[in-house]
């Protein structure tokens, strides 16, 4: 905690990305790595406040689409991964298995969920009859455990928090709209409440979600110029559906399997990513959606005004609490200066300076977390200023995203190219022959070649088409997409 104090940390986050962040998220109080079991964190209460908020943003907008909440067990029998292969070939290195309980060996073996669908669909194939059953859309929030080798917390974990949704549909086009509506609620809170930039993309048909049939992720720019997916969406088909026996009776009497859908926004790395994309060399800085508190007041007594100073920020309180904002006073023993570090570093986004001067004007002096610009407005306007302060702290955060976004994106038509300008990171825009599975090998060339660079897809429902005689920047051959190119976190 001694790091609270200091003014600045001493790393530069474009620079020294992982001790910048290391050092802010452990000092901001929101993840103890201490926990005896490697790969899992104690989240702490301020890092469990903004999860929260995060969960809240997600879950309005998934219910507003429809979707129900569930609670699933957290173990799943091995049968049930057995029944789709692809996805049992895809996540069984990566599962937590039970095998004993009260002392004896368990007749079959249960995963630790590494992801749900073996789960819901046993239970849709019961669930779904006719038409009349369909749509179903349900979703839970919850922990997945998945047996990473490298871990660092909200980037890659043994346990990390999600939401999952579960769509089971009639027809191919409704869960086509669907993936369009999952994506377009990805952007609406990750980008319009949270400043957070994404590239949606499809996904190469080698590295999709194992047993889809389509995957649509969601890539964060990070500050040393790496992606970091911070969730997806996948267009399942009637792969599961065939798998668990999930069917429908049409009104014509036909029994048909269903299309499915799975989306998951990644709640966990959704706190990497605010805490990287915003935070500056004083810590984090959070949008009002996020932040547990939206003002912090801090009284500056001098003499013997405290009294009167006490008394003016509780007035400050109850009229910035009437507007809806979540505030709190700091009336700890410790000095202005080390109270404004402390809250900066937490990314408090507005600090309400209040001493003699404003109680006596009856006003308050209103500090934005980003800029540290300063308003002194009276009382009666303080909530107005506030919301103000906030929405315009959200557009100049949201709008500094963009530039650093489109400043590390580069085009490229030859893999020299594109080798030598990952070396800089950022996400490389390149002629490619194709993401569907005939493209793998030059996939992994590439990757060889740039060492670590991945071919992340194309956009979502917008691809590019190559022109002007593009080759692949791989084999050669004649292009049949303009994909996207990054290395990964």
């Amino acid at each position: 905690m001694a790091l609270m104090a200091q003014r600045e940390f001493n790393f530069d986050k474009r620079k020294s990305f992982s001790e910048w962040y290391n050092s802010v998220i452990y000092a901001a109080d929101l993840v103890d790595g201490r926990y005896n079991v490697q790969g899992f964190v104690v989240h702490r209460p301020w890092g469990t406040r903004i999860i929260r908020a995060l969960y809240k943003l997600f879950e309005a907008e998934l219910e507003a689409d429809g979707h129900e909440p569930v609670v699933f067990p957290t173990v799943i029998p091995k049968e049930n991964f057995e029944k789709e292969s692809q996805h049992v070939e895809g996540f069984v290195p990566q599962v937590f298995w039970v095998t004993e309980a009260g002392g004896e060996k368990l007749s079959r073996p249960l995963a630790l969920r590494p992801t749900s669908e073996t789960a819901f669909y046993q239970m849709y194939s019961l669930w779904v009859r006719g038409t009349g059953d369909l749509p179903l859309k349900l979703y839970q929030s919850c922990s997945v455990f998945r047996f990473e080798h490298e871990t660092l917390p909200f980037i890659r974990g043994r346990e990390f928090l999600w939401i999952e949704t579960h769509d089971a549909f009639a027809t191919r086009g409704e869960a086509v709209e669907q993936v369009k509506r999952d994506n377009e609620i990805a952007r609406k809170v990750l980008t319009g409440k949270l400043g957070i930039p994404l590239n949606i993309f499809e996904r190469p048909q080698w590295d999709k979600f194992p047993g889809a049939d389509a995957t649509f992720a969601y890539d964060v720019l990070m500050p040393d110029g790496k992606v970091l997916q911070v969730g997806s969406t996948h267009l399942l088909g009637q792969n599961f559906a065939k798998a668990f026996g999930i069917k429908f009776t049409t009104p014509e009497g036909r029994e048909e399997y269903c299309q499915q859908t799975c989306f998951g926004p990644g709640i966990w790395r959704m706190v990497a990513a605010l805490a990287s994309v915003h935070g500056d060399g004083k810590g984090l800085i959070l949008p009002e959606s996020a932040a547990p508190v939206h003002c912090v007041i801090i009284p500056i007594i001098k003499g013997d005004a405290g009294e009167q100073v006490a008394k003016h920020c509780e007035n400050v309180k109850t009229g910035l609490e009437k507007a809806g904002l979540q505030v709190k006073i700091d009336a700890s023993g410790k000095s202005p200066g080390f109270k404004y570090n402390e809250w900066e570093l937490k990314g408090v986004p507005l600090r309400a300076e209040v001493g003699g001067r404003e109680a006596e004007a009856n006003s308050v002096t209103l500090v934005r977390r980003d800029d540290r610009s300063k308003q002194s407005v009276p009382l009666a306007k303080a909530a107005a200023t506030a919301g103000e302060m906030l929405e315009a702290m959200l557009a100049t955060l949201s709008e500094n995203a963009v530039k650093e976004l489109r400043a590390a994106t580069k085009q490229a038509r030859t893999l020299a190219e594109v080798e030598e300008l990952l070396k800089h990171g950022g996400i490389v825009i390149a002629p490619f022959c194709s993401i569907g599975a005939d493209g793998a090998e030059c996939g992994a060339k590439l990757q060889e070649a740039t060492q670590g660079g991945k071919v992340r897809g194309v956009p979502a429902f917008s691809r590019s088409e190559p022109h002007d005689g593009a080759k692949c920047v791989v084999c050669g051959k004649p292009a049949g997409e303009i994909v996207r190119v990054a290395r990964q976190y």
